[in-house]
């Protein structure tokens, strides 16, 4: 029987002939051949999953978001008598909660998108959620073809002096496989003017450095070449043509001219100089690697080219390194004061697009309440997605330096293994496709980018005060917009709770958790609120000081909304808790610790709020008089884009 068995397989495969015939005995004992039975089977299946992933490649195309948003009521207290409030379900391996809550029709109440257009994209629907999947996409992002990860990704150096000596250690290891052109490519737009000048006057110190290490001579004579070109909206050559000459390179960066256009073409630029120098040859016919070099603070406004630039660079064998900022946690852009080298009038608070870190926006945008920092600027520990991608498909590396920002960032070594998913738009979306934990972390991130609303008013006039109705009622409208939200983003969340601890990757297990703990506790901050609301409205109590005029919510451990809300506020404490545990030193763990700073309930306490001063007549008279002057045409602010 098992000699058929054999003869099949060894027909099948002609490896396994081969290996029997050099030395295997047919008349193996029973264990042996099903060994070697179940063997080939394994290899036949893996066949077989490789013929069916080459079947998964599929379009994907973008839409928008509906961007209109409900009308909300403001709550009464006969209506939080808890039909619809959470019912706690743990999930397997933890104690976190999940609110069993109905669904709102996704159809008749749209969502809101935020201030800046957020592209989307069509994935299947998770198992359990009525609304399908879309990614959360930064704007201008289009990405094509697949290709494998070959580099080492991020390396933190510090300010651009910092990266002198890995950049030499770089090209000085690249030089031991024959010569090197080393293509310098400078951002040229106004937010590196002063970036540039500093790595001017440490160029030098890469060669010097250079020559210093260089024990085999490797560096010698005409071994290394540079290049040096600008870029902006589009490109210059600032050297006639590749040279040795340290102080010509060094004059070569500084004069490169300031780009006005706020256009950068990063991407459209590394193909160009793989296309021009990819292939160089000097005088001799002697043949050159190239390395490119970009130095930038910004993603680059022709994301749809990096596919391009990639395939070009590979193909080139040119391996691409960026010295650049940190990208932004889960946030397209950041800001950046500008001093115009003109007029040297400083411009504060720019838009710099320097994010996100990932393809897609993977984190929620809720505001926190209470006073404290809202941490809307983190260092997300690793470049820019497209820049970084273009770094470790060439074989390069993208340095993390300290150019022209000063947030909170994170130890480089704790980061290391939540490293973003490099790979190109259309894997990223079958990823989704194939793990319904991070398709319900991608609904939650989309579903919150919308421009929510911040902390509802927490102090109030006296019950018997006439604006005292309309002041209630309009914070109870603001957080009735803020749970409607919540609720819609907590849907996907919810539904896979059970299988958050088949996540295997600790980025995405943190991103889960601290999804899931944030909306959680923001949810019960919500019910509390509106059920103090709702008793001061019914029964507002007489104040016991008579110095008092007003009331005012504080936060407290007590909840007032029923045991059910009592047990999943104390479990969603220990969800958020084990955020922090677990991932020490990260982003997540300290935006957890954020959500943890305040309890999540409310108590009513009188206090006293120093009248308004009337204004005096004569201020009246002259804001009047003033009002009623004709405008003067003021010269216009010029627009400015870095």
């Amino acid at each position: 029987m098992w000699s058929k068995v054999l003869d099949r397989l060894t027909g099948r495969f002609p490896w396994l002939k081969a290996r029997l015939d050099n030395g295997l005995p047919r008349d193996l004992p029973a264990i042996s051949v099903s060994l070697a039975f179940h063997g080939a089977l394994l290899v036949i299946l893996g066949a077989m999953g490789i013929a069916a992933q080459a079947e998964l490649k599929r379009d994907i195309t973008s839409q928008m978001v509906d961007t209109s948003i409900p009308t909300f009521d403001k709550t009464e207290l006969h209506d939080l008598n808890q039909p619809d409030l959470p019912a706690v379900v743990t999930s397997l391996g933890s104690s976190a909660p999940t609110f069993s809550m109905e669904a709102k029709e996704a159809a008749s109440s749209p969502i809101s998108a935020r201030d800046n257009a957020v592209g989307t994209l069509e994935m299947l629907p998770t198992a359990g959620v009525s609304r399908p999947g879309q990614i959360a996409m930064p704007s201008a992002m289009t990405i094509g073809q697949n290709v494998a990860i070959k580099g080492s990704g991020a390396e933190h150096v510090g300010g651009v002096e910092g990266a002198v000596d890995r950049i030499a250690m770089e090209l000085l290891n690249r030089l031991k496989d024959g010569k090197v052109l080393v293509v310098w490519a400078f951002d040229a737009s106004g937010s590196l003017v002063v970036e540039r000048e500093k790595l001017a006057k440490n160029i030098e110190g890469v060669y010097t450095h250079i020559a210093q290490l260089d024990k085999d001579d490797v560096a010698s004579g005409n071994a290394l070449m540079t290049m040096v070109v600008g870029f902006g909206e589009g490109r210059k050559q600032m050297l006639r043509e590749p040279t040795t000459d340290s102080a010509a390179i060094v004059s070569a960066i500084r004069e490169v001219p300031l780009d006005t256009t706020g256009f950068e073409s990063t991407f459209q630029t590394v193909a160009n100089i793989g296309k021009t120098w990819g292939k160089y040859k000097d005088g001799k016919g002697e043949h050159y690697q190239t390395v490119v070099i970009v130095v930038t603070d910004e993603v680059g406004d022709d994301e749809n080219q990096l596919e391009t630039a990639i395939n070009v660079a590979s193909t080139m064998k040119m391996p691409v390194y960026i010295l650049g900022s940190p990208a932004l946690f889960g946030k397209v852009e950041g800001r950046m004061d500008y001093t115009d080298p003109k007029t040297k009038k400083v411009h504060r608070n720019l838009p710099v697009r320097q994010g996100p870190e990932s393809v897609a926006l993977e984190t929620i945008h809720l505001p926190f309440w209470y006073n404290g920092d809202q941490y809307e600027n983190l260092d997300a520990g690793f470049g820019p997605y497209a820049l970084s991608r273009l770094a470790a498909t060439t074989g390069g590396i993208y340095f993390v330096s300290r150019i022209g920002t000063a947030r909170l960032s994170f130890d480089p070594n704790a980061m290391r293994e939540y490293r973003p998913d490099w790979v190109n738009f259309e894997q990223y979306g079958r990823n989704l496709q194939k793990d319904p934990i991070r398709n319900a972390v991608n609904q939650a991130a989309l579903i919150t980018q919308q421009k929510l609303p911040g902390q509802p008013g927490l102090t109030f006039p006296p019950a018997d005060d006439p604006s005292f109705k309309e002041r209630m009622g309009e914070n109870q409208e603001i957080v009735a917009r803020i749970e409607y939200t919540v609720n819609e983003a907590l849907t996907p969340i919810t539904a896979v709770a059970k299988l958050r601890d088949r996540e295997t990757s600790r980025r995405w297990q943190a991103h889960y958790d601290l999804i899931r703990g944030r909306l959680l506790a923001m949810k019960i901050r919500c019910a509390e609120y509106q059920t103090a609301c709702a008793k001061m409205k019914k029964d507002a109590p007489k104040f016991k000081d008579t110095k008092s005029n007003a009331w005012k919510l504080v936060a407290t451990e007590e909840i007032l909304s029923g045991d059910k809300v009592s047990r999943a506020a104390t479990e969603t404490r220990a969800l958020l808790k084990r955020v922090v545990d677990d991932h020490p030193n990260t982003p997540w763990a300290l935006l957890a610790q954020r959500e943890l700073k305040d309890p999540f309930g409310f108590k009513w306490v009188e206090t006293y709020v120093p009248p308004i001063p009337p204004r005096r007549e004569a201020d009246a008279a002259e804001a009047k008089k003033k009002k009623a002057e004709p405008k003067k045409d003021m010269p216009k602010e010029p627009q400015i884009k870095l």
